[in-house]
């Protein structure tokens, strides 16, 4: 399961698994903000590599508009895949406490 919300506070909250068969929904949801700057990845549990090309596509969208993704909470299994992709050169990410 995958859900893909916008808090009251304007951050996207991601949660459950983002696998290839939910690339495309968070995308779609991604794409109909203007430019989301905060991703919450407390409740990811899981990325599939299909779901690093959403982030690096928002990425490039954020950054032609001339600002940059940041990404908090990120849980430590899910921080190494970012960094093994070395996505932690391109996307500013703030590691999940513990």
């Amino acid at each position: 399961m995958f859900e893909i919300q916008l808090s009251p506070s304007g951050e996207v909250v991601m949660a459950g698994r983002l696998d290839a068969t939910q690339c495309e929904t968070a995308l779609e949801f991604l794409n109909r903000l203007p430019a989301p700057r905060v991703i919450d990845l407390a409740a990811l549990e899981y990325i599939a590599s299909s779901g690093l090309r959403v982030f690096l596509l928002t990425q490039k969208r954020v950054r032609a508009a001339g600002a940059g993704l940041k990404l908090i909470n990120v849980r430590g299994p899910i921080h190494d895949i970012f960094r093994y992709a070395g996505f932690d050169q391109i996307i500013d990410m703030v590691r999940a406490p513990g």
